[in-house]
């Protein structure tokens, strides 16, 4: 089996035949590394090797990480996000634009807020 992964601009190509062990706890770091095929364990060692490539995985930053997509799975979320990129629109403009509710409108708006990805300001006419 070969599977790619990518993430950004660095690529690495896996190949193995049978379900990789890296999960079993009974198996050393040692031999998990001397497990892996030559060109993974190579970007590894590259990237500074397993063990730094733990310590960049923060806990914290998951769960805020693990937040915010949970903000942008809602297409309604998204919708409203790519209309007021834009430009700046009062509510009524979102309401009419995407056929909702006034409530359902302001529920996804505070949300965005409260997230910070959006902002809201009075403009005297």
């Amino acid at each position: 089996m070969l599977k790619l992964f990518s993430y950004g601009r660095t690529k690495i190509r896996v190949e193995y035949t049978m379900a990789p062990q890296r999960n079993n706890p009974r198996i050393s770091r040692k031999n998990r590394e001397a497990a892996l095929p030559e060109e993974v364990s190579e970007a590894i060692s590259e990237a500074g090797g397993l063990d730094h490539l733990l310590s960049a995985i923060r806990p914290n930053e998951i769960k805020a990480d693990a937040a915010l997509h949970k903000i942008l799975s809602d297409e309604t979320r998204l919708v409203i996000l790519r209309a007021i990129r834009q430009c700046d629109m009062c509510p009524c403009v979102l309401k009419v634009l995407m056929n909702i509710s006034d409530s359902r409108l302001s529920y996804h708006l505070t949300v965005l807020e409260e997230a910070g990805l959006v902002r809201s300001y009075k403009k005297k006419n």
